[in-house]
């Protein structure tokens, strides 16, 4: 008789958990950078972040360049990505020089989800191998 009564508040709690998360929940954008962000000697405003994101979107059906832009980043090296309830990312190279189009990506990539949501600012300056950092700022 006990462990039917332990049993059943087991499985009451566990029932309680799983009604309290939302069946709706949804993805929650991080806000933008409050300012420049650093990768490097690179600086960028918020302006060009949110080019560069809404461009890497853009091309999210359609990559280009010889290492097929954007394309998954897989966060190997455990950094935040700041769009909560997210899993899947992406990188799309952020550049000084004006928007990607195909050549060099450089060291420095804005990060968004299949939906577009923008994560963070990521370089391989500074890092170790072919491994990423989060830039300053962001």
């Amino acid at each position: 008789m006990l462990q039917i009564a332990i049993v059943g508040i087991v499985s009451w709690s566990l029932l309680s958990l799983v009604a309290a998360i939302p069946l709706n929940a949804t993805i929650v954008p991080r806000a933008w950078p409050a300012g420049d962000v650093t990768c490097g000697s690179n600086v960028y405003s918020l302006n060009i972040v949110k080019a560069a994101t809404s461009n890497g979107f853009a091309h999210i059906n359609n990559p280009i360049g010889s290492n097929s832009y954007p394309h998954t980043f897989s966060n190997f090296e455990g950094l935040k990505m700041w769009c909560t309830g997210e899993t899947q990312f992406n990188e799309w190279p952020i550049l000084v020089s004006g928007p990607y189009t195909g050549g060099s990506p450089g060291a420095d990539r804005v990060v968004f989800s299949d939906n577009g949501i923008y994560c963070a600012v990521i370089t391989h300056t500074g890092a170790s191998g072919n491994n990423f950092v989060s830039c300053k700022g962001d």
